[in-house]
């Protein structure tokens, strides 16, 4: 060979790096302080602040470092054998203190060492400067002084010192001398919906959040790496091994996205699915309420789908009918009004107004109901001699309620029809159906609910509640138009009234009417025809003509002859039908004459008058 090449390295511009771009985590160099001190079989680190001296200091009682060049010498380092093996040191970790500092201090043994990296990169200097003192420090002591307390507060250091001391067990770590509290790694923050993981490799607790979030922290050796990402709508800590993931170098601060990462974010979605599941299935609809974006985001619809209880109404009871108009009746006026729970905390407190129970407006049918507590919350109170006591309105714990219980839907040949909580105003309407064809409605009280009703409506027949609409006609018959004579001389009347508006002819016509009504309803496969008594009167749009039914015709002392000459009973007869022929006649398409529906009394009895 020849002319060999060597590998060079600037040290000075590798420096520069390091400061600049190196270390992203500018805390990161607590993190590898506190690990080499594990490294150094250390059992206490103690962490000062010293802002007004612009200094922090880090010692711990680990080895003594005997040999000064590992310090400084990336890539290198003076730990055991059984340390390189197990922790994989890169040799580098100390170089991150020269991003919060540019002079460093170090007494280990005998030895103050000092690091002056602002003169070394100014003037071109390489030589650490390493003194023998007389005063031997037992352990390792590192002096950040001149620290950018711009870049890192004092409570970013504290915080982080906290997780240190939270989650690193085999040390104990003090900061400003108060020894930081440890935590059990699986312990979690109290959170309702909470799952522990504890195996070979992965080691934490992952909980369900009350809204958006992306807290999903990985810790490596109880040190924090970085927070999952696309994992929205959850939070928890995981302490991972080598086995778990590849992490990247030198400061092991993000994960490397490899085969192991694809399997790691497998395993941790169906933890995370898993606990939504289950806290769907078993937990308390005031937590569910409260968490429902996170289960929406990860429960498994299909797989809850026939396991999950809904509340069920049955709209030939008239109890449960009574419910959910008091829903749509107490919406209008709580506008704020979002879930069942608030509902039965509204009813509760009504009752308790009213001091009695409200039992019987609260009962669903049997597989559904339970009974809402007794009246409670009626707080009195009473004034000093000389004045009157009081009443304040009653104070209803939502929390202490018992919760409205749900069963399974039975898929039988009937449908069952649901709707939202937030919906029950605009579909008011339609409990008036179910109510009269007896149907079972179901009430969802969250989204999540809402979607699997969905998905068992494309299986089963579960049909949301604007699907339930009737299509009426309406047919009649006028039988019996042979007329007596006393009803001739009515018809020869209304023919004049008929022409006193505009008419040429005669738009009235007397008879026995039957008006049957023939109700559809698509969805349930139903046609009901009744006779509808209440019609006495209707409009035949072909021909523009009004049929009466003669019962609703007072022909009181009205004569029995066609004689054209009007008499004081002839008026009697228009007055005393008057409201009932105007009502008819509005009936009528007013097309083909001038006078307007509202101009009708008015022409009538101004003709009469001049008559």
């Amino acid at each position: 060979m020849t002319n060999p090449v060597e590998v060079k390295v600037n040290v000075i511009n590798q420096l520069k790096l390091l400061r600049q771009s190196t270390f992203k985590d500018k805390l990161s160099f607590l993190d590898e302080d506190i690990q080499n001190a594990q490294r150094a079989k250390a059992t206490e680190v103690k962490v000062t602040v010293d802002y007004y001296n612009d200094k922090v200091t880090i010692e711990n009682n680990g080895k003594i470092l005997l040999n000064p060049q590992a310090l400084f010498s990336i890539a290198e380092s003076e730990w055991d054998e059984d340390i390189q093996k197990s922790e994989s040191p890169f040799g580098m970790g100390f170089f991150s203190n020269i991003t919060v500092s540019d002079y460093i201090e170090v007494f280990t043994g005998n030895k103050h060492i000092i690091f002056n990296v602002s003169d070394m990169i100014q003037n071109n200097k390489t030589q650490i400067e390493v003194n023998e003192i007389d005063n031997t420090y037992d352990g390792f002591k590192l002096i950040l002084n001149n620290f950018d307390f711009k870049q890192v507060g004092t409570s970013s250091i504290r915080e982080r010192v906290e997780m240190l001391g939270k989650y690193v067990h085999e040390l104990d770590i003090y900061c400003d001398g108060q020894l930081q509290a440890k935590k059990d790694l699986t312990e979690g923050d109290g959170s309702v919906f909470i799952s522990k993981i504890n195996d070979k490799t992965l080691k934490g607790w992952i909980a369900l959040s009350t809204g958006f979030c992306q807290d999903l922290n990985i810790f490596y050796k109880g040190r924090f790496v970085t927070k999952l990402e696309n994992l929205y709508y959850v939070k928890g800590d995981l302490h991972i091994t080598d086995k778990a993931l590849n992490l990247t170098s030198p400061d092991r601060k993000d994960i490397i996205r490899d085969t192991k990462y694809n399997e790691f974010l497998i395993k941790v979605k169906t933890h995370i699915q898993e606990l939504a599941n289950d806290s769907f299935l078993n937990g308390e609809q005031k937590y569910i309420d409260n968490h429902i974006d996170s289960i929406s985001y990860y429960a498994d619809k299909n797989k809850l789908k026939n396991e999950m209880t809904f509340l069920i109404f049955n709209t030939e009871n008239e109890k449960d009918s009574k419910y959910l108009s008091g829903i749509a009746l107490a919406k209008r006026d709580n506008a704020e009004m979002k879930t069942i729970n608030q509902y039965e905390v509204f009813l509760n407190s009504k009752a308790a107004k009213q001091s009695e129970s409200n039992y019987d407006e609260v009962q669903i049918e049997s597989e559904v109901k339970q009974k809402a507590p007794l009246a409670e919350g009626i707080q009195s109170w009473y004034g000093d001699e000389g004045s009157s006591g009081g009443y304040s309105e009653p104070k209803i714990d939502g929390n202490k309620l018992e919760e409205k219980k749900g069963k399974q839907l039975e898929f039988d040949s009937e449908p069952v029809f649901w709707l939202g909580f937030d919906q029950v105003i605009e579909q008011e309407a339609k409990f008036k159906i179910a109510e009269y064809y007896k149907l079972k409605i179901v009430v969802s009280r969250n989204k999540f609910e809402s979607s699997v009703l969905e998905l068992l409506g494309r299986e089963h027949n579960i049909v949301h509640i604007s699907q339930l609409t009737e299509k009426t006609k309406i047919r009649a018959t006028l039988s019996n138009t042979e007329l007596q004579n006393t009803e001739c001389r009515a018809m020869m009347l209304l023919d004049m009234v008929s022409r006193m508006i505009g008419f040429n002819r005669n738009v009235f016509a007397i008879g026995d009417l039957m008006v049957l009504k023939e109700t559809s309803v698509e969805v349930l496969g139903h046609t009901i025809e009744a006779i509808e008594d209440k019609f006495v009167a209707i409009h035949d749009y072909i021909n523009n003509k009004v049929y009466i039914d003669r019962t609703v015709i007072n022909k009181t002392k009205l004569r029995n002859d066609l004689n054209d000459d009007l008499d004081l009973e002839d008026y009697k007869f228009i007055l005393l039908n008057l409201k009932e022929i105007v009502r008819e006649l509005n009936l009528m398409n007013f097309d083909e004459i001038k006078v307007k529906p509202d101009d009708l009394y008015e022409r009538i009895i101004n003709t009469l008058a001049v008559a």
